[in-house]
């Protein structure tokens, strides 16, 4: 019986222009459902990139990844979008909004792709929730950062995922809005029963997971 998400002798490697570079190196890791569990270490320690293999957004060189049961290597990229489907979450330092769509419809969109219904009164919900009632039919270019990242949590939280996966998401704001922004993410993460794997760099939010590792050179330093 494997953990919420696992990773087993997981390695990455690409072609760099002096040969191999190796960017994950044999990491080990299980994470129970439920858990907040924080990834830290210095730039280019292989953190983001551990994040998405455990995401199954990219494939690994050797290894495997387990996320909600399934072995993401017996799985091509539409039976992984289908593990997502409903039950991933995502938040990113750089928000990832569809420019051409309102705050409204961007949390709409995420729903209908999990085939949930109401799925109009829910992103309303959701908006609400995070303190966008009057700004919901904005475009994301009418939107302050700290309000985008908002409309990003809210999509994320909108299918009551099983697991967020949050890459820096407090990077790109001001101090004040990262502290809104960490409060909103913690409180809807309890709120939701999810477990959340964050990448961050700040150490004060990676205190309130109740795990804390440590990358360093693509290895795990500490579990």
């Amino acid at each position: 019986m494997y953990p919420i998400v696992a990773a087993r002798g997981l390695t990455r490697q690409v072609l760099g222009p002096a040969g191999p570079l190796i960017i994950l190196s044999d990491v080990n890791l299980e994470i129970e459902a439920g858990e907040a569990v924080a990834i830290q270490g210095p730039s280019g320690s292989g953190k983001s990139t551990l994040l998405g293999q455990l995401a199954g957004l990219d494939t690994p060189t050797s290894g495997s990844v387990h996320l909600l049961g399934q072995n993401l290597s017996n799985l091509d990229e539409d039976g992984k979008a289908e593990i997502r489907a409903g039950k991933v979450g995502f938040v990113f330092q750089m928000f990832h909004l569809i420019s051409g769509f309102t705050a409204l419809e961007n949390v709409e969109l995420a729903l209908e792709l999990a085939g949930q219904k109401n799925s109009r009164l829910t992103a309303v919900h959701m908006l609400e929730s995070v303190g966008l009632r009057e700004r919901m039919n904005h475009l994301p270019i009418q939107l302050s950062g700290g309000e985008q990242q908002r409309v990003a949590v809210a999509r994320a939280f909108a299918i009551k995922p099983k697991v967020l996966f949050a890459d820096e998401p407090t990077g790109n704001l001001d101090s004040d809005t990262g502290k809104l922004i960490a409060n909103m993410l913690f409180a809807m993460r309890r709120e939701y029963k999810s477990t959340l794997v964050l990448v961050t760099h700040d150490a004060v939010l990676a205190s309130r997971c109740d795990r804390i590792l440590t990358m360093e050179s693509g290895r795990l330093q500490a579990v």
